[in-house]
């Protein structure tokens, strides 16, 4: 050791410079691996740390409007205090329209008004729980009955921003005629603009509208038109089925009280749920292809430090040849020998770790990548403490390994040393007479060459793809994520116009469509889809139901052919290797007794869209039939 020492610092002042440009090297490409690893596990984990951080509702409860005879708080507690239900926050959908210049504006889209329900037994007061993100101003105070949140599209309907005031139009629906009575106008003072949760869904999922604090939902409970209440429950998503049974049961307890006291029969009462593990499946998977090409390209950002360094490595031994025959002929034992070799590559190795885990924690506010971005509540500098832990042991131990290898050949007696063999691609130039320009290139561009002049090619050559291979993966990938955003027809979108009945749930009525397209001269063709979700094979899978009215308008077949009547199926791709099937087959569609046999013509790719907040089609999952087979 000494002997080792008395080298390394004989010859530091000579060898510092090539030290330090190997760690360097080492260091960037190691901090980028690391980096692009723990930001591939931030990415995909980002999600659910803005779930927890807005204190996300497991499921939703809907209240189908006012009870007869029961107090409007009475079933909002009632389910608050459902065994299996940890924390709860009520909601009420409010019977308003936004007045823009004037005018109620009743789109579906813009007239979404949700005030916040404060009572006993909840636990939240819509603020604390199924929190909004602020993007703008701050949340309006939860005594104020005079403030509003809005969310970007409904500000932009009214053109304004925060501080402005904004006015709707409320109605209290006739429970004789069904009829709603407008029974006046409130003006709200605009204090922030927020997403309302969910945030990051498709088009169909993404919620707009108003949003008002307890203190102002008091002032309008007369114009609510339905009620919702978020429940945390204690075993979370795995406790809906037993929370399902639970509001079965509740759901009979009140139609026997109504029965009782108002003697009214409300036959199919239920408290039906939407189950917020749907839309965070969905958001989930849309990240996923990030976070997997991030740990790719840290793959082989890893791989091309490792043959970097092993070959700065093997420059650092060459340049000790000459000491090592000297040290050698004095005595000193190959151990001795190879130990004053390396050591100059173990102070590159461990300066390459320390410079990794640096250079990852200087990155890291670069992460997460993509749209999930904006809503991870963890910002700034962070250290993942398993990959800054892990990842150098594994670089250093594999980087100590190659050294040590190379230390032991370096000391070898030349006799036993292997000789020099040139590149049999050399030999067939040669063979083959090339010019002599063609043969020396090959032979200087993969022979390693002899004497101090040797250069490790293959440790070359191996680096020089896994650097190339890592950009053109980013590069690719980025240009092919970038061609399907801007492209809407390679996400099933090859229409210009969608009209869409009150988000799924109105009523369509084909005539009146009809109508309105006859005669459209800017019409070229057009088509009506239904949805639906219906057992195939077993398997409960999202559908689309078509009709075609004029045209070819639906979405785009990438194998096998278009459905042309009835008794055919397409399939999304992802659907179609969940069942096992191929495009040919043959599968059992919906529930008896009106099951029947489909054939698979081909693969659709389905646009992302249909009953809002519900499991529908999206982007290679679910079905696409005829709508007469859909509604038989």
């Amino acid at each position: 050791m000494r002997a080792a020492l008395y080298r390394f610092g004989g010859t530091w002042a000579r060898t510092w410079r090539a030290v330090a440009a190997v760690a360097l090297v080492g260091g960037l490409l190691g901090a980028v691996a690391l980096a692009s690893v723990a930001g591939a596990r931030r990415t995909a984990s980002a999600y659910g740390r803005y779930l927890n951080s807005i204190r996300a509702s497991d499921a939703f409860v809907n209240i189908p409007g006012v009870l007869p005879g029961t107090p409007a708080a009475q079933p909002f507690t009632l389910i608050s205090r459902l065994p299996g239900v940890a924390a709860s926050a009520g909601y009420l959908g409010l019977n308003a329209q936004p007045v823009v210049h004037g005018k109620a504006d009743d789109s579906f889209l813009t007239d979404d008004l949700t005030g916040s329900f404060a009572g006993p037994g909840f636990t939240a007061d819509g603020f604390g729980q199924d929190r909004m993100t602020v993007l703008a101003g701050r949340l309006p105070a939860v005594g104020s009955s005079s403030q509003i949140a809005l969310t970007r599209s409904v500000a932009r309907t009214f053109g304004v921003g925060v501080g402005g005031h904004v006015t709707y139009q409320l109605y209290h629906q006739n429970p004789q005629t069904g009829q709603d009575v407008p029974t006046g106008r409130a003006t709200f003072r605009v204090t922030a603009i927020v997403d309302i949760p969910p945030v990051l869904t498709d088009a169909s999922d993404q919620e707009n509208g108003g949003f008002l604090p307890p203190a102002a939902t008091r002032r309008l409970l007369r114009t609510d038109q339905y009620g919702w209440v978020g429940v945390r429950l204690d075993r979370g998503v795995a406790g809906i089925p037993a929370l399902q049974a639970e509001l079965a049961r509740l759901a009979s307890r009140v139609q026997r009280q109504i029965r009782q006291t108002e003697h009214l029969n409300l036959d199919g009462l239920a408290f039906n749920i939407n189950s917020a593990d749907v839309t965070r499946r969905q958001v989930q998977q849309a990240i996923r292809p990030q976070a997997v090409a991030l740990t790719i390209f840290g793959a082989f950002a890893a791989l091309a430090m490792l043959v970097l360094v092993g070959q700065g490595l093997t420059q650092l031994l060459s340049r000790a040849g000459p000491d090592v025959a000297a040290m050698r002929a004095l005595g000193a034992t190959r151990t001795q020998a190879g130990l004053a070799a390396g050591l100059p590559g173990a102070v590159v190795v461990l300066a390459t770790a320390v410079l990794a885990v640096a250079g990852a924690i200087a990155i890291s506010p670069l992460a997460p990548v993509g749209p999930v971005r904006g809503f991870d509540p963890a910002r700034g500098f962070q250290a993942d403490g398993l990959v800054l832990s892990a990842g150098p042991v594994l670089l250093t131990a594999a980087l100590l390994g190659l050294l040590t290898i190379m230390a032991a050949r370096a000391v070898q007696p030349a006799g036993r040393r292997k000789a020099d063999r040139s590149s049999a691609i050399a030999r067939a130039a040669a063979a083959a007479g090339l010019p002599a320009p063609a043969v020396v290139g090959s032979r200087n561009a993969l022979e390693p060459g002899s004497g101090p002049r040797a250069a490790p090619v293959r440790a070359a050559l191996l680096g020089s793809v896994a650097a190339v291979a890592a950009v053109t993966i980013a590069v690719v990938f980025g240009t092919s994520l970038t061609g399907l955003t801007t492209h809407p027809a390679r996400y099933g979108w090859n229409w210009n116009v969608l009209i869409q009945a009150e988000g799924g749930y109105g009523n369509w009525y084909p005539a009146t469509m009809n109508r309105l397209m006859k005669g459209q001269p800017a019409v070229a063709g057009w088509s009506s889809f239904g949805f639906g979700q219906l057992p195939v094979d077993g398997t409960v899978v999202p559908v689309l139901g078509l009709e075609r009215n004029r045209g070819s308008v639906e979405p785009p077949t990438t194998s096998g052919t278009p459905i042309a009547g009835n008794g055919q199926v397409e399939l999304g791709s992802v659907t179609l290797r969940q069942l096992g099937k191929h495009v040919g087959d043959t599968v059992l569609a919906g529930v008896r007794p009106h099951r029947r046999w489909l054939r698979i013509v081909g693969t659709v790719t389905l646009p992302s869209f249909g009953v809002s907040l519900t499991e529908h089609v999206s982007l290679g999952r679910g079905a696409m039939l005829s709508e007469h087979d859909l509604l038989a």
